[in-house]
């Protein structure tokens, strides 16, 4: 529905130095990058190797953070291409700089791929805290944020917390969360592994929030201290028609 471009001045210890790309996606966009394609360039002055690492750390904490529809393909990439026009080379201060930027260009454009999901009209970020390991934590947030219910939950506008839970618990079969807690849009709804009253005024504020176009989700897990956060669609009526009607 709109081009995904973005592009960055990066100021460093070392230099000025340019980031810019672009990517196509919309379906079938889950772990692995999935049916997307994205092309990043820059001026400062990289090696294969380092190119690499930086690329790898950078896809792992966004384009693998973010879901549509769960589903997958086999036309993937992101490719990496550094011109070292700008004759910057990065130490470690300015390396850290180039990273934090690089994350946060390819961020963008991985929440403009959720914004342009197929039939999708609103964007959640669903994160997950104290979880035993960062592992567990992405696992947790990935259920929540490929379930069906949840993302049809989302659409309308519903603060079902047992859908939410229930993703969670099928992710944990047989732990026991007696220090669970959740909260949607800012307004806590479970509390100690339980329903909390949420008071009238709170309800209202909620039902209100849940009619955004960005919604937060956040699932204390009380097992941990580790943390993962996912970008997720809703999904809706458009997406049944876009699929239902394409012909292979």
């Amino acid at each position: 529905r709109f081009p995904k471009v973005c592009a960055l001045d990066v100021s460093t210890s070392r230099g000025l130095v340019r980031l810019g790309a672009c990517a196509k996606g919309a379906g079938m966009i889950a772990p692995a990058m999935a049916t997307m394609l994205c092309l990043v360039g820059t001026d400062a002055l990289l090696g294969p190797e380092e190119a690499s690492l930086l690329l790898r750390a950078a896809v792992d904490r966004t384009f693998n953070c973010i879901s549509v529809d769960g589903e997958m393909s086999t036309n993937d990439c992101v490719f990496f291409l550094a011109s070292g026009a700008s004759g910057v080379a990065l130490d470690d201060e300015s390396r850290h700089q180039f990273a934090a930027a690089l994350e946060a260009l390819l961020l963008r454009l991985a929440l403009m791929m959720v914004a342009d999901g197929e039939g999708a009209t609103k964007i959640m970020r669903v994160k997950v805290l104290a979880a035993e390991t960062r592992e567990q934590a992405r696992s947790v947030a990935r259920a929540i944020a490929d379930s069906p219910l949840v993302k049809t939950a989302m659409h309308g506008a519903d603060p079902n917390w047992g859908r939410i839970m229930g993703a969670a618990g099928a992710c944990l079969a047989g732990r026991y969360l007696p220090q669970a807690s959740l909260h949607l849009c800012g307004v806590q709804v479970v509390e100690r592994g339980a329903a909390r009253m949420v008071p009238t005024a709170e309800q209202a504020e909620l039902k209100a929030l849940m009619k955004q176009a960005e919604i937060d989700i956040e699932l204390d897990l009380g097992l941990g201290s580790s943390s993962a956060e996912v970008y997720f669609a809703d999904l809706g009526h458009e997406y049944i028609s876009i699929n239902a009607e394409y012909h292979t």
